[in-house]
């Protein structure tokens, strides 16, 4: 691959990559290594497939994602679950208050790619098991549990739809 196709992929896909990213993670520094992750397999192990560029990098830096948070997380004490204040970029048209980031933040990181793929972007099953690289089944059961774990942590907020705290 030629200098210039790198940097012309990179302006074309780099955001997209970044945001599909951010949705598992909530963690711009998170997005920005599996986003400059996934440009430096396509440079040094290109897709044999080259058809969709892009589903192919986003697919490499969620997977990335997904590695790395699963390294942290076996290697946090089990009464460790402080959420550290970060700022929430703007990654698409539709911002999410602080208390549902907060939210989000406390549940299992592939329930909150489910959720927020489905909920958040409006993908379709199909293509939201395709971007996390897991099965139907599987998604469907992480949305599942991912809505019923916001359920349970945002109960009472007005964020619920219920003012009344319980």
């Amino acid at each position: 691959m030629q200098r210039y196709d790198a940097k012309l992929l990179f302006a074309e896909h780099a955001k997209a990559v970044h945001a599909a990213v951010y949705r598992l993670t909530l963690d711009s520094a998170a997005a920005e290594d599996a986003t400059q992750e996934a440009f430096v397999r396509l440079l040094t192990r290109p897709p044999k497939d080259n058809s969709n560029v892009g589903a192919w990098l986003k697919r490499v830096a969620v997977n990335f994602a997904i590695d790395t948070l699963r390294r942290t997380n076996r290697q946090k004490p089990l009464g460790d679950w402080e959420v550290e204040d970060q700022p929430n970029p703007d990654v698409s048209d539709t911002t999410l208050s602080d208390e549902l980031v907060d939210a989000l933040q406390r549940i299992k990181p592939d329930h909150r790619a489910a959720v927020l793929a489905v909920d958040r972007d409006g993908m379709s099953y199909t293509d939201a098991a395709d971007l996390l690289g897991v099965h139907l089944n599987k998604l469907k059961t992480d949305l599942l549990r991912g809505r019923r774990a916001l359920h349970d942590i945002l109960k009472g907020s007005a964020l619920a739809g219920d003012s009344r705290k319980e």
